[in-house]
């Protein structure tokens, strides 16, 4: 083994300390924290479809696209989509060119509750890096999007404009560690 691969696998390790730690940025402590005070249909799986539909262009995905995201059957995100279409998060609507085809989009509700979770992740992130030089966060950012980058670029079918926007998308939760409910 060599030094690089000794350092890739550092990388990984915080990366997944960063993800799964139960201290971790997007740990289940620090989720709670941040999905308290949502509707209760926003449980960690609901709220990374609400960003994955935020995030998504026009037209907004399909019942479909958020089974790829779950990594999970079409019944489970029908389930989701449905908790969260009953809380008036999203809405299902008609495709504009396909009118067979039936969209997920977010409502104004929806839209106020992903903005209040973002402030509070915002304000988490402050406080986590208060006593950290602006140079040094400015760089870890830098650093991010550059690591971004360059694992979209090495996708096969990446294009330029998947890449911007599309990381926070998978912010929360993998499909696999967190269940339906909350």
């Amino acid at each position: 083994m060599n030094d690089r691969d000794e350092e890739l696998r550092g990388l990984d390790a915080v990366l997944r300390e960063l993800r799964h730690a139960r201290y971790g940025l997007y740990g289940p402590l620090v989720r709670e924290r941040f999905l308290d005070g949502l509707p209760a249909e926003v449980t960690p799986t609901g709220y990374r479809v609400l960003r994955f539909v935020e995030a998504g262009s026009p037209p907004p995905p399909t019942v479909s696209d958020i089974a790829a995201l779950l990594l999970s059957d079409r019944a489970r995100a029908v389930r989701v989509v449905d908790r969260l279409t009953a809380a008036g998060l999203v809405t299902r609507v008609r495709d504009t060119v396909d009118r067979r085809i039936r969209r997920v989009d977010l409502t104004d509700a929806g839209r106020r509750h992903i903005a209040l979770a973002a402030a509070r992740r915002t304000r988490l992130l402050g406080e986590a890096t208060a006593d950290w030089p602006d140079e040094d966060l400015a760089r870890l950012t830098d650093f991010l999007e550059r690591l971004n980058a360059s694992v979209a670029r090495h996708l096969p079918g990446a294009e330029a404009s998947d890449v911007s926007g599309a990381a926070d998308v998978h912010d929360v939760s993998d499909a696999t560690d967190v269940p339906d409910g909350r």
